[in-house]
């Protein structure tokens, strides 16, 4: 029995080279498909993970678009950490970066004000520690050690900085108090950068909490381009199911229409099987089991393939996505084995007379 089963696939090969080649075709398709997927999944939680640096917190009546041109104002409160951290908002915020921004003419040159906690050193004979950055430090005149009278203060410039933070170039970095004091505004505060994980919480959720907290502000998030990636998702996930769907359709109407066109080339064959006792229900088996083999085979090389063709689609992303399902490989061998059973049984319970006499005409 084997020896006809070996028969038939070396007599009928194209056939079964071009049903592999489309079940491979198909099998690839769907790693790829879920490959993309999972990248676009990860993206999204990369992004929800990064939001946290990206969320701004301005006073209400500060626009965007000013803050981002350097036309800065006060407007929060001092205390705002305190409060925002006090708030149900505080258990999803690991840090805050809050900051007065203020812009100041010195020497005649406009420079822009920045005063942040880092943990500033204590100096010895009342100077204010500051950080220059590049332009601030060409603009002024102004080297690491050296000393730059403001005001009422005299600031230690400790370092002259190439990579300042928001690439500020013309701006000077000193201590919230001591920019309070410089710029005329007493407690009060521009924005505040907010950096954690919305993991569990949903960003306009949050967003709303840290407003409720600190009435009169504003929290600006990137929460449109989340929900623009989870569309995406969105989408490959509703209309996956479909393509699952289609493809295992040509699958089966493949497999069927190849094996319906074999079991009438081999009618003589099989009527002569027939005729010397082999029972039907065996000689279907073979048909049947042809047929899985050619659906194995074409499903393991689309299941090889699928990775890089993965890969060439959404590049290093792929990396972090799950390799392809094995079961799309038995799959492929589980449908063209179904899709080849009707055909079969009907070719193996044809009356041998009938078969060995359509075949001779």
């Amino acid at each position: 029995m084997w020896m006809i089963l070996l028969g038939g696939l070396r007599r009928r090969w194209p056939e079964h080279l071009l049903a592999g080649v489309v079940i491979a075709a198909v099998v690839a398709g769907l790693g790829a498909l879920r490959a993309t997927s999972s990248a676009a999944e990860a993206e999204v939680h990369d992004i929800a993970h990064r939001l946290g640096r990206n969320m701004l917190l301005l006073p209400a009546d500060v626009a965007p678009a000013d803050f981002y041109a350097q036309r800065y104002r006060g407007g929060l409160s001092d205390s705002a950490p305190e409060r925002i951290k006090a708030s149900p908002a505080g258990q999803h915020i690991k840090s805050m970066e809050a900051r007065l921004y203020g812009n100041l003419e010195v020497q005649g040159r406009p420079v822009i004000l920045v005063g942040q906690d880092l943990g500033w050193p204590a100096l010895p004979d009342g100077r204010v520690p500051a950080v220059a950055g590049a332009e601030a430090a060409r603009m002024l005149g102004l080297k690491a050690g050296g000393t730059l009278p403001l005001g009422a203060d005299r600031l230690a410039i400790l370092e002259v900085s190439d990579q300042p933070p928001d690439g500020l170039d013309s701006a000077l970095f000193l201590p919230v108090e001591a920019a309070q004091r410089l710029l005329g505004r007493p407690g009060e505060l521009s924005a505040i950068r907010l950096a954690g994980c919305w993991c569990r919480v949903d960003v306009k959720t949050l967003g709303a909490q840290i407003e409720a907290a600190l009435p009169g502000s504003r929290a600006i998030t990137v929460a449109s381009v989340l929900q623009a990636q989870q569309g995406t998702v969105d989408v490959v996930r509703r209309y996956g199911t479909a393509l699952h769907l289609l493809a295992a359709a040509l699958v089966v109407a493949l497999v069927a229409g190849l094996a319906i066109a074999g079991a009438r080339r081999r009618a003589r064959e099989l009527g002569l099987l027939s005729a010397i006792g082999v029972p039907p229900g065996r000689l279907a088996s073979l048909l049947v089991l042809e047929s899985a083999l050619v659906g194995l085979a074409g499903g393991l090389a689309g299941w090889l393939w699928a990775d890089p063709i993965s890969r060439y689609l959404v590049g290093a992303a792929a990396a972090a996505a799950p390799a392809p399902s094995f079961a799309l490989v038995l799959g492929a061998a589980a449908l063209s084995a179904a899709a080849a059973a009707f055909p079969a049984l009907r070719a193996a319970a044809l009356d041998p007379a009938v078969a060995l006499r359509e075949t001779a005409a």
